[in-house]
């Protein structure tokens, strides 16, 4: 280390089991961060303090009024996406962090190239079908993954080292995505369990990175914003199907799964995702879908070559389960509407 790196890490290199062979290993590091987020703009910054060699920042969305309680690394009137500005804030954080900004969605068709090139994975996405695909690839792959998820007022966050073909992953705590999922826009979350969170998931990164303390490896921990309590559950095998390779599945535009066209008499049939608290009259001809199996249901009312449209209240859930109707039947011409239903 120079003198300028000396004084800028004193404080951390001074702890025991750190030291300078502690910054030389944050320094050869390539972590990638996958959401850049309410979890993943803490998580970047701190890596990015902290002196992590090189982080790439991936994320295609740019910053809304509706994140900014919780995505305090943004404000809308700055240029540029979340991956962009998070990725400008970490270099003048620290310039001796090399630190690449993907302004794209992890999706198949280049998630294997981004685990390929890093050390470290942390998930900080909101989304259960993405989460998926990046854990079976950092599985198949053999890249550490840090997993982390919030939702209302409690934080979940989980080490899976994925070393050899028997190792614990995500599939073992939930072994399919789960369109049902509510997202923050219908339950709500608080801000400071977000922050809290990625400090917990950032925390858990460094330990394990630099070999130290006792990370939650293949184990969940749990915490609670209300009462300021955690527990570590440890996560048994339970998931024996062989995965299958995510970039082996034709990627799916996601311009090609959403529409703005709401006028329901243009489909044969539409589906709604919104509960009867949300939505207690249905529009003429829409059909509840429960949230037991959405992906059942729909299946059995869609045939080849009709139209159909599918909606929720952002239009997230919608579109992961668009996403899962196309992949199990690429005949299927079924469309998310994009934004959700806003409901006066």
């Amino acid at each position: 280390m120079n003198t300028e790196d000396e004084q800028r890490y004193s404080r951390q290199t001074i702890l025991p089991g750190f030291g300078a062979a502690g910054q030389a290993r944050l320094r050869a590091a390539r972590v990638l961060i996958v959401g850049c987020g309410g979890l993943g703009g803490p998580v970047a910054a701190y890596l990015a303090g902290a002196g992590i060699g090189h982080l790439t920042l991936v994320d295609g969305d740019l910053p809304h009024v509706s994140n900014l309680h919780r995505q305090v690394f943004f404000h809308t009137a700055a240029p540029g996406t979340k991956a962009e500005q998070l990725a400008q804030h970490c270099r003048s954080l620290n310039p001796g962090t090399c630190v690449s900004a993907q302004n794209v969605y992890l999706g198949p068709a280049n998630v294997r190239a981004l685990v390929s090139d890093a050390d470290l994975v942390l998930d900080c996405t909101d989304d259960a079908a993405t989460k998926h695909l990046l854990s079976d690839a950092c599985a198949l792959l053999a890249t550490p993954l840090v997993y982390a998820a919030v939702q209302v007022f409690s934080g979940y966050v989980a080490l899976f080292p994925n070393r050899g073909p028997e190792a614990i992953h995500l599939r073992d705590l939930f072994a399919a995505p789960d369109p049902t999922l509510p997202d923050c826009a219908t339950t709500g979350v608080l801000p400071t369990a977000v922050g809290i969170v990625a400090l917990l998931q950032t925390n858990a990164a460094l330990c394990y990175l630099l070999g130290i303390g006792d990370p939650p490896v293949d184990a969940l921990l749990t915490y609670d914003a209300l009462t300021n309590q955690q527990h570590r559950l440890k996560i048994r095998k339970t998931y024996s199907a062989p995965l299958s390779p995510p970039w082996q599945d034709a990627p799916t535009p996601r311009e090609s799964l959403e529409t703005e066209e709401a006028d329901f008499g243009a489909y044969d049939a539409v589906f709604s995702l919104l509960t009867s608290a949300q939505e207690p009259a249905l529009p003429a001809g829409v059909i509840r879908l429960s949230h037991r199996d959405p992906l059942g249901q729909c299946r059995d009312k869609m045939q080849a070559g009709g139209r159909y449209l599918l909606y929720c209240q952002t239009g997230q859930r919608s579109l992961v389960l668009a996403a899962q109707l196309r992949r199990a039947d690429p005949a299927l011409d079924v469309r998310s509407l994009r934004g959700g239903r806003v409901l006066r």
